[in-house]
């Protein structure tokens, strides 16, 4: 009798050693840190307000807008970002290698001087039954070479003729030139490289104000270098577009 009873009682054990050995439930997902930065899921899902990329440069115009007209000129959406500022490194490329007509003043407006060259960039006709401005013959807003525009400048004192001798033109600003077109400048042109190794010498870094007549002389002596490299159709890098 005792054999049975130990062996039942072996058995029992048996079960319930068994049934412990199995894997507790698995635990149910726990909720996110409520102290988790926003930044942290970021990163794997686009904000839904996030900001659009800036579009690209629309680069500077190399075709006339009008290529019927007797004037070539940009476009006039161009003109007025253009125009909402001084740009020079853009006056510069401008005047360079493009197809965009050439004007000179036959007598003194405003800042314009006298035989001074500048870039036509629109022209206003004028309007049937107006009231007449200026010769009733038309306006052009125009480009000069330190990056200004001029707008409504009488057409009768603007002729397609260049003078004799040199064309005057607005001052180009050598410190508003970015360093990589004052690279190409100085590499790019053997007078270019000496008259600005020579204002340099003269100017010790002034750009404006009380300086020596030595260092208006050189300074003089570049702007004339950069104009004629660049009227002589000098190779220039491409400036953003305004």
């Amino acid at each position: 009798m005792l054999r049975p009873l130990v062996q039942a009682f072996a058995a029992a054990w048996l079960v319930t050693a068994c049934g412990g050995s199995h894997a507790p439930a698995p635990a149910s997902p726990t909720a996110p840190d409520s102290t988790s930065s926003p930044a942290d899921s970021a990163s794997s899902a686009p904000a839904a307000d996030a900001a659009p990329a800036p579009a690209p440069s629309a680069g500077l115009p190399t075709a006339c807008a009008n290529p019927s007209a007797s004037t070539c000129t940009p476009p006039s959406d161009f003109v007025d970002r253009l125009c909402t500022k001084p740009h020079q490194e853009i006056a510069l490329a401008l005047f360079g290698k493009t197809p965009f007509t050439r004007l000179y003043l036959k007598g003194k407006m405003d800042e314009l001087s006298f035989q001074e060259e500048v870039l036509a960039l629109r022209f206003h006709g004028q309007a049937k039954g107006g009231m007449q401005v200026g010769s009733g013959n038309g306006s052009y807003d125009v480009l000069r070479w330190d990056g200004s525009c001029s707008m409504a400048v009488d057409a009768d004192i603007l002729g397609t003729s260049a003078p004799s001798g040199r064309p005057k033109s607005a001052r180009v600003l050598w410190h508003r030139i970015g360093d990589k077109m004052q690279t190409a400048l100085i590499t790019g042109n053997d007078a270019i490289h000496k008259a600005h190794a020579k204002r340099g010498k003269e100017c010790q870094g002034a750009m404006s104000g009380d300086v020596s007549a030595a260092c208006q002389k050189a300074d003089n002596a570049l702007v004339d270098a950069i104009i004629d490299y660049v009227r002589g159709g000098g190779t220039l890098p491409t400036p953003d577009g305004p």
